[in-house]
């Protein structure tokens, strides 16, 4: 036997001890081959796998390089390469590397349908549905291809079509919470949220794990009309209980400056930093925080990079990104920092991780920006107002209340595109509208909208969300559900998408008075209809999730618009249209009247939040 057979028999070894989970010996077996010859291109790839499946991917992509630099035909090296950069959020580097490797192997199977997945996360979703379709001509039930093509359908708002899709792969496949999870996550989207419901917990039932069919179950629960205080606790708690630590130590701790005057080291850990209705809402926060009271660090659960991220980078102290780590992971870092108070913010909306939480990262915990309790037991405060929660509300939670003065907080529309004229004027009728979720418009918001449109002669709908009515299957699905309560196809508007935000908002111009959802209120949609100088009626609810919108409405003395029961909503609307000039001048003023409400100054709303941490720490340092 030749010195190059027993090599192979060496590697050979590696690899199975490696398949093993046996590393350490796998580990040093390679190590000895490399020795005798360092451009050993397979070895040096077999190599880089290991490293990186003990956690250091950039010596792992290291050694890949120079397996690729060694043998640049080495196929599964290139392969390996785009898994370790999707592994870091890298993908479009992994997308140029998966090309490589079909550009070697135009015909393997396993590429192309990482490609698809590479393209999905890097955002080329008309690429990505022309890849997964190429893959799906070779092997029509492939469910890793179907589950790539529905995700593209989805994110490029193809909704109908990631549906059929979707319940392909379930059908294909119905043991696969990630599969049931993504069917739950477009029936949501469109709206079909008792669905999407079932779908969740049927996902929870194959893996009670299963963290995204939790999280949407979770969010999805809020759409659902006439729930009681105890649903909504009790679905939030259960799931706050599993992730209970009962080995937390309650005095790592004790060593804490307790100086209560001392400067702050504040956390905020968000998915949202960006473009986003929490974004829009902290950056006036971010922005006129007192740095000689605080010190500010962000652990980053999902890095979008556009011009409102790059603003909170500037005013963040320290910028930390904690993307596709796990709760402990990103545990240990905020420990590490010696955060004073960790601010979670969004509870389980889009990626936020306020389970973090459960391991007690720092002395006071607070839940800022979630729609109803925690449910988590380490989780100390949630922020709030008096008016989203008076002193005799009905909800339950498990957070001590925090009412701030005023709860939201917006930048002065500076930026926004001009009020136009009364549409009512040029129109001869009135025009209503909503932009929000579909998934906000339940049968008993139809129902209400249909009476409020009958009561007005003539008047429409307008009705806009993203791309969603581009298609024409789920505009026929809403003429449908408005004509079961007696409304026709002309007196509904349905507009498609816009593509920058400027284009979205001059979408207001063509609207006379917007209705408000419910249960689920709109916040940002309510902020920007009033800034566009279109007044919002809303229905007063019982808890914070239905209290959003009357909440914003007060903020800015616009009360008379907070209707109390349904047949108020009604007559607000009927009175707000009987005379076209009050409308008129009303439009004109809202802009001035919002600018100079508690709604839009940053600077007494960051004292108020910093006098809130104050206290908080006050209360700590003295028990």
């Amino acid at each position: 036997m030749g010195k190059q057979d027993l090599k192979s028999g060496e590697i050979l070894e590696a690899e199975n001890l490696q398949r093993s989970g046996n590393l350490a010996k796998a580990k040093t077996i390679y190590r000895k081959v490399l020795q005798d010859n360092p451009e050993h291109s397979e070895v040096l790839r077999l190599l880089g796998l290991l490293v990186h499946q003990t956690g250091n991917s950039e010596q792992g992509m290291n050694l890949i390089l120079q397996a690729i630099k060694a043998q640049p035909e080495n196929v599964e090296a290139h392969f390996d390469l785009g898994i370790i950069k999707l592994d870091q959020n890298l993908a479009e580097d992994a997308i140029n590397a998966f090309r490589v490797a079909l550009s070697i192997s135009p015909k393997n199977y396993s590429y192309l349908i990482n490609l698809g997945n590479a393209l999905v996360i890097g955002g080329h979703f008309t690429e990505a549905i022309k890849q997964s379709n190429l893959a799906l001509e070779i092997d029509p039930d492939n469910v890793e291809a179907l589950s790539n093509l529905g995700n593209a359908l989805l994110k490029s708002g193809k909704l109908t079509d990631a549906m059929s899709v979707f319940r392909r792969t379930v059908l294909l496949r119905p043991n696969d919470s990630h599969l049931l999870t993504n069917l739950g996550i477009v029936e949501q989207t469109i709206g079909l949220i008792e669905s999407a419901n079932q779908t969740y917990k049927e996902a929870l039932k194959v893996d009670t794990h299963c963290k995204r069919a939790e999280r949407n179950l979770l969010i999805n629960t809020l759409n659902l009309p006439n729930q009681t205080s105890n649903n909504l606790f009790d679905i939030r708690r259960r799931y706050g209980m599993a992730y209970d630590k009962r080995s937390i130590n309650n005095s790592k701790f004790a060593k804490r400056n307790k100086d209560i005057n001392r400067k702050l080291r504040i956390g905020y850990l968000s998915s949202d930093l960006y473009s986003h209705p929490v974004g829009f809402n902290l950056l006036p926060l971010f922005s006129n925080h007192d740095k000689e009271k605080v010190e500010i660090f962000t652990y980053i659960l999902d890095e979008k990079l556009d011009k409102i991220s790059q603003k909170f980078r500037s005013h963040a102290d320290h910028w930390h990104i904690t993307s596709n780590q796990t709760d402990e992971q990103v545990a240990k870092k905020i420990e590490e920092d010696e955060i004073d108070i960790l601010i979670s913010l969004a509870g389980r909306f889009n990626l936020n991780q306020p389970t973090v939480t459960a391991f007690r990262v720092a002395p006071i915990q607070v839940s800022f920006h979630d729609c109803a309790t925690s449910g988590l037991n380490e989780m100390d405060f949630w922020l709030t107002d008096d008016f989203l929660h008076p002193e005799n509300t009905e909800e339950l939670f498990t957070e001590k209340l925090y009412r701030l003065p005023v709860f939201y907080q917006y930048n002065p529309p500076d930026d926004f595109p001009p009020v136009s004229e009364l549409p009512a004027t040029q129109n001869g009728f009135i025009t209503f509208g909503c932009f929000n979720k579909p998934q906000k418009i339940n049968d008993h918001v139809i129902a209400l909208w249909s009476d409020v449109l009958a009561s007005i002669p003539h008047s429409k709908l307008f009705l806009k969300y993203g791309g969603y009515f581009n298609d024409e299957i789920l505009v026929r699905h809403w003429q449908n559900k408005f004509a079961h309560f007696g409304i026709t196809e002309d007196r509904l508007i349905f507009n498609g998408i816009s593509k920058t935000r400027e284009k979205h908002l001059k979408q207001y111009q063509h609207i006379d008075i917007a209705l408000d959802p419910f249960p689920f209120n709109g916040a940002t949609t309510t902020f920007e209809a009033l800034a566009m100088g279109v007044p919002v009626i809303t229905l007063e609810g019982q808890y914070f999730i239905d209290r959003v919108a009357a909440s914003l409405l007060t903020a800015v003395e616009l009360d008379k618009f907070v209707a109390r029961t349904r047949k108020n909503y009604i007559d607000i609307a009927k009175d707000l249209t009987s005379n076209l000039k009050i409308l008129e001048d009303l439009r004109c003023t809202l802009r001035e009247r919002l600018s100079a409400s508690l709604l839009c100054r940053g600077k007494p709303y960051a004292q108020s939040i910093e006098n809130a941490y104050r206290d908080m720490w006050q209360s700590w340092c003295s028990k």
